[in-house]
């Protein structure tokens, strides 16, 4: 069993429906196998710099006007997102290489692992943060996983000194997710690590209080907040699970890397490493070509514009 299916509660249904009869209620989550307080908090914790960061970008976006079909697209069927996303695998090779399962028992709205894409039903699904979503799942992590599978470090990180990679993956995902849109603001990565913030200190039903005016879409909201006391039996205790930060703070610093390395994306592919590790990668093989996504090979111009629009946007 993966950490992250450790983390979903085998009562996740029922603890919601108890949720939603009653926004008071704080959920008792239960496991299928204990979850270990300091496995949750291994990753960095808000620093208050970018928790300021983090308030601004979404004080930036209080009171302005939204078209939601301009900015995220109209909504899609279950049957079109699986069709765009059974294209955008193709286009890359990976048709016979991830499967695509719909359930309600997910968390998250849309996850990938090694070979199967997941969707949570029930979710909404717009046009253009569908894809989106598609750059940030198979465009950034199939694709990173599928060149990390060729190389003469996979599962030898340790031995070669490679470091930690989900700060660069996570960020470098986020910035993609934002391509196709018409916003580029990073508030909704900003609203999760305010949400990391937050839940350090209050219980499940104050942190869905906190989030309700960020996040209008209730089950946008049950997810961002399941997130972060995932992990918890007892959801009316302080503690979270710490890994959204790096949503926020590693698009800070992938937007800075690639306005200094060229907003060449071709190293960054050599694998699951972390930006630091790319060069060392290179030079374990450097004839390999990896495969890179269609975002970035059909228009490299493009691409560095709206890296440059996203760093301008956001005042990074």
């Amino acid at each position: 069993m993966s950490f992250l299916d450790q983390l979903t509660p085998l009562n996740l249904q029922e603890e919601k429906q108890e949720f939603f009869a009653d926004h008071s209620y704080n959920p008792q989550f239960v496991y299928a196998e204990p979850v270990e307080q300091a496995s949750l908090e291994e990753y960095p914790k808000p620093t208050p710099e970018l928790t300021a960061l983090a308030k601004q970008i979404l004080a930036k976006e209080t009171g302005r006007t939204k078209d939601v079909e301009k900015e995220l697209g109209r909504l899609l069927s279950q049957a079109e997102v699986t069709q765009k996303a059974e294209a955008f695998l193709k286009m890359h090779g990976l048709e016979n290489k991830i499967a695509i399962i719909w359930s309600a028992s997910f968390v998250s709205r849309a996850t990938i692992t090694k070979d199967t894409l997941k969707f949570k039903t029930l979710s909404q699904f717009r046009e253009l943060e569908t894809a989106g979503m598609l750059f940030h799942e198979i465009g950034t992590h199939a694709l990173r996983r599928v060149n990390y599978e060729q190389q003469p470090w996979y599962r030898k990180k340790k031995k070669y000194g490679f470091g930690s990679y989900l700060e660069t993956e996570e960020g470098l995902a986020t910035l993609h997710g934002l391509l196709p849109m018409e916003n580029k603001s990073l508030y909704k990565s900003a609203i999760r690590y305010l949400a990391v913030h937050f839940a350090q200190t209050l219980s499940f039903a104050e942190l869905w209080t906190y989030l309700t005016p960020l996040i209008p879409e209730e089950e946008e909201r049950w997810m961002v907040t399941v997130r972060q006391k995932r992990g918890l039996t007892d959801t009316t205790q302080p503690g979270l699970f710490t890994k959204d930060t790096l949503y926020f703070s590693g698009a800070i610093k992938m937007a800075k890397w690639l306005e200094t390395n060229n907003f060449d994306l071709t190293d960054l592919y050599l694998g699951k490493l972390a930006a630091e590790d790319a060069t060392k990668a290179r030079e374990m093989n450097q004839a390999f070509v990896p495969r890179l996504p269609s975002f970035f090979m059909a228009n490299c111009k493009a691409y560095q514009t709206d890296i440059e629009e996203i760093n301008l946007y956001n005042r990074l």
